[in-house]
């Protein structure tokens, strides 16, 4: 394996490093040959500002001229620049758009190389020159453009640029790890093949060392462009998680296997080197309806990305512990006025997720013709409707109009479907209410995810709509401090491909501090021995134990609550926040919220485990 890595790495004019000495041995001064397959790409110029510019937003700005042969125009804004197009449709205007706005900031350092090419010789090619211009009118009624892809380019920018290889035969779907080295800066990517590695790392390279980009907001929250460093940021969070669980399982194949991979990691500033990783986790099943519990021992939903929120749930009670214990510092601070904690300044977290989270977010062809920042059909009846997920199987389906509010016990018993509310659903309520749940309500502030990671199946027009889109504007009356978050969304330079398999019927569950996983039963929702230490159960003993010994929001302590429900129902401002989440919904035509049965709260914690 070593030696294939070594093959696909080291093309010709790439610089080799020599592992006993670390020297670096000169560059070929005879023209670069990679693999052809890196280098046969048919890619017309739209193709390939996408990919050096990622996120972009083609407008359409005007039709002029008869209807039988009408004149369109195009805008594209790029580093704050706009760049336009003409031509006799509107994807003949989009692409001399993305021509002219690619002419514009493609500077090579060696004006010998290209990076570009028209399929002629392209040697000294400029993009600005005159005879550019005439050779692209005179091919492109019977030529393609003939484009390099990101190695080529790489090389070509970079020729000393270094190559390694690793293998990890322990996950299909980042099994080969690609580190590029250009000068001190290192990138990485990783892939289910060599090739889709080592573009990956080229494609990330790219962005941080040739083609940076300006700053650009849009509605004050939402990047019309990734910025380098923020996509540095994001493909650092979704490789440490991918990472630290092959390590975690390394010692068990059986359990490696997985479907969803979700992880929270915690940053503090700008440094990377700082974050922490908080939770990692697999899941894609709920427990079974005959399984469900009386005392809160069992988990319902075990999708990755909910379950990686209950660990958060858990590390806040940790951090709770320090407070009420005055031992080393927490992430929590006192609130002005003494009742309670927030956040300190500073610390954020972030959602990675392989895959867009179940229900409206991931409701779209993966294939649809368009760029994924506008969605070409706002209006189907589809979009934003509230999903659940299918009792022990995967997938969502729409909430019926008639469904009741709430499920009765008995009816699930008798055979009714136990309906759970999708990921995107509840997503979009953590950025309503806050990830910390009711319970811990009673000591923090909310606290709100800063940005989500997909490795997969991210289209930026369904995923905004998804998580907070489709309220924003039905949204009122939101106690201070909650409010309406709208989270930062990014996708991996190292796309994960889609490997169809069976979903496994376990998840697993690790959190900071641990030192081995859970493995869920996801059909009972239990471990193979006791309970999970984040089900209901356990996080309320949680919660009991540290009344009286840290400060409240709500004054719990005055009043002790002894049933899950009543402590939930105790936090005002969390009920208020939520119901009026629930009425933006409704008001949005978006369908009802469903919950669960009330005797799933109604337990007490002198009913032991079991």
């Amino acid at each position: 394996m070593a030696n294939d890595c070594e093959k696909l790495c080291s093309p010709k004019g790439a610089t080799k490093r020599t592992m006993e000495t670390g020297d670096m041995t000169p560059p070929e001064s005879k023209k670069l040959k990679l693999d052809p397959s890196l280098t046969n790409n048919n890619k017309n110029p739209v193709s390939i500002l996408n990919e050096l510019r990622i996120g972009l937003k083609y407008n359409f700005i005007e039709q002029t001229g008869p209807s039988h042969a009408p004149i369109f125009k195009v805008a594209v804004d790029v580093d704050g620049q706009t760049y336009y197009g003409t031509g006799g449709s509107k994807k003949s205007a989009k692409c001399k758009a993305a021509e002219e706005a690619l002419k514009s900031f493609i500077q090579l350092p060696n004006s010998t190389n290209m990076a570009y090419a028209t399929g002629t010789d392209a040697t000294n090619m400029d993009f600005t020159s005159d005879a550019f211009e005439g050779t692209q009118k005179k091919e492109a009624s019977t030529k393609k453009v003939v484009t390099k892809g990101p190695v080529m380019l790489l090389n070509e920018l970079y020729p000393n640029v270094v190559y390694e290889c690793s293998e990890n035969e322990g996950c299909a779907y980042s099994r080969f790890k690609i580190t590029i080295i250009v000068g001190e800066d290192k990138f990485f990517g990783t892939g289910s093949s060599k090739k889709v590695a080592k573009n990956a790392a080229a494609t990330a390279a790219l962005a941080k060392l040739n083609f940076g980009l300006k700053e650009a907001y849009l509605d004050g929250y939402k990047k019309s462009h990734v910025l380098p460093e923020d996509q540095e940021r994001a493909d650092y969070f979704g490789r440490i998680i991918q990472e630290k669980f092959a390590s975690l399982m390394s010692q068990d194949p059986i359990h490696a296997k997985r479907k969803v991979l979700a992880g929270i990691v915690m940053s503090h500033g700008t440094n990377l080197t700082d974050c922490e990783i908080i939770s990692i986790t697999t899941g894609t099943k709920c427990v079974s309806g005959e399984h469900i519990s009386m005392n809160g021992c069992s988990l319902n939903d075990m999708h990755a990305e909910i379950v990686a929120r209950r660990c958060l749930m858990n590390y806040f009670y940790d951090q709770l512990e320090l407070v009420a214990k005055n031992h080393e510092p927490s992430i929590f601070t006192p609130r002005e006025d003494r009742k309670g904690y927030r956040l300190k300044d500073g610390l954020e977290f972030h959602l990675y997720i392989n895959t867009a989270p179940c229900g409206d977010a991931r409701i779209f062809s993966p294939h649809e013709d368009d760029d994924g920042a506008v969605d070409k059909h706002p209006n189907r009846s589809s979009r934003g409707q509230l999903r659940t997920k299918i009792e022990s199987g995967e997938g969502t389906i729409p909430v019926k109009v008639n469904a009741s509010l709430i499920q009765t016990w008995d009816g699930i018993l008798q055979g009714e479907r136990l309906l759970t509310m999708s990921c995107s659903d509840k997503i979009c309520r953590w950025n309503v209410t806050g990830v910390q749940g009711a319970l811990l309500s009673h000591f923090i502030e909310p606290v709100y995810i800063k940005s989500i990671i997909l490795g997969s199946l991210m289209r930026e027009s369904h995923l905004q709509r998804a998580l907070f889109g489709r309220i924003q504007e039905t949204i009122q009356g939101l106690p201070p401090p909650f409010r309406l978050n709208r989270p930062a969304m990014f996708l991996l330079t190292s796309s994960e491909s889609r490997q169809p398999s069976k979903a496994p019927n376990f998840s697993v569950i690790w959190t900071a501090g641990a030192s081995r996983p859970e493995i869920i039963n996801t059909n009972v929702g239990k471990p193979e021995n006791g309970v999970s230490r984040f089900c209901k159960h356990e996080l309320m003993k949680r919660f009991v134990s540290l009344i009286g010994r840290v400060s409240s929001i709500t004054e719990v302590e005055k009043n002790v609550p002894v049933v899950y429900a009543e402590a939930k129902e105790a936090v005002a401002t969390y009920k208020l926040a939520k119901g009026n989440l629930y009425q933006a919904f409704l008001k949005a035509g978006l369908g009802h919220w469903i919950s669960k049965p009330l005797e799933q709260d109604m337990f007490e914690l002198s009913e032991e485990p079991h």
